[in-house]
């Protein structure tokens, strides 16, 4: 039994399945991209959540969809960022956000209430799934992890300070809860990075 264990870990992570990752995840990104591009409410997606798929892509390439992360060490980190993020929410319907966002920072049209609900429940879904993804070490969806800590985390730490600013309220919907972010960001990164880059070296 060991040894087939072996034989399968083996051919997992041989060259030919490391392709078909990459090639996937890219796939995958593109088609992500292109959506976002249909629905952005005018340019306000495309100087925010486009950029961040990409650099997730990047991230995703060059670390997870060579070898998947020690659960052990990053999934405790991402379920509590996935938890304050559902607090991020609240704040920023508090806030109507989604007329206040692409008005006052874009100049763009409002979106829908419908719309930012149903697009914000499908993100979470997602993100949810994607701590399954990280337990059962599964590396072409590990994009989707990248993505969350790209812009869900990092993308709303460094946002909404630029948004409240441009707006010129402080209190601009989902500043308050993006400060945490600073600290949730950063360490979701650098155990996403470290743990897949360690087991990387493990396994050459």
């Amino acid at each position: 039994m060991m040894n087939k264990s072996k034989g399968a870990r083996a051919a997992a992570n041989a060259p030919g399945t490391d392709l078909r990752v990459k090639v996937a995840s890219v796939v995958i990104a593109a088609l992500l991209i292109v959506l976002l591009a249909i629905v952005s409410p005018g340019m306000a997606m495309w100087w925010t959540f486009i950029p961040a798929m990409v650099i997730a892509c990047g991230s995703h390439l060059a670390s997870t969809a060579k070898a998947a992360p020690d659960p052990a060490r990053v999934l405790p980190i991402y379920l509590v960022a996935l938890a304050w993020q559902f607090l991020h929410f609240a704040e920023e319907y508090s806030g109507q956000f989604w007329i206040r966002w692409p008005e006052d920072v874009f100049a763009a049209p409002p979106m829908t209430v419908e719309f930012f609900i149903w697009g914000n429940m499908a993100s979470y879904a997602a993100f949810t799934l994607g701590a399954l993804t990280l337990f059962k070490g599964w590396r072409v969806p590990l994009l989707i992890v990248w993505f969350f800590a790209i812009m869900g985390i990092m993308g709303n730490a460094i946002g909404h300070p630029i948004y409240a600013l441009i707006s010129g309220d402080v209190f601009f919907p989902g500043t308050l809860t993006s400060l945490a972010y600073w600290l949730i960001g950063p360490a979701l990164i650098l155990r996403l990075w470290r743990s897949s880059r360690s087991r990387e070296a493990v396994q050459v």
